[in-house]
């Protein structure tokens, strides 16, 4: 293997798929997920209604490649997904039970990076 493709295999690839590029056609769409008007206060965030259709629906997106990054803060939760536009975005925000039932509601903005950046994430086991 020469030395060129080395560097390709070792670096480029890796930090062009650790800053989630995409091509020119996806956008990025921030959602915000706060409790909706059915969300339960009495319980954790994991015993709400429909958490486990919620969890098949974002690991389904995950393995489609469709999540650049997630996580929760407060009673919140945040994700980057790409979509074709605003239209797809709103379609898959809709395909999400815990949505339709109004345990979370979702805010949906188009997302535009002024820095790329990269998050390692070590997995605790």
């Amino acid at each position: 293997m020469n030395r060129y493709f080395s560097f390709l295999l070792i670096w480029v690839l890796p930090l062009t798929v650790c800053l989630g590029q995409a091509d020119s056609k996806t956008k990025v769409f921030a959602m915000i997920y706060t409790p909706g008007e059915n969300w339960n206060h009495e319980i954790t965030f994991d015993q709400q209604p429909f958490f486990n259709a919620h969890s098949k629906h974002i690991q389904k997106l995950r393995k489609e490649g469709s999540i650049v990054i997630g996580g929760r803060y407060s009673d919140k939760g945040f994700m980057l997904l790409r979509a074709k536009d605003s239209i797809k975005a709103i379609v898959i925000v809709g395909k999400d039970p815990s949505v339709t039932n109004g345990i979370f509601d979702v805010e949906l903005f188009e997302f535009s990076t002024f820095y790329s950046g990269c998050l390692e994430s070590k997995q605790s086991n």
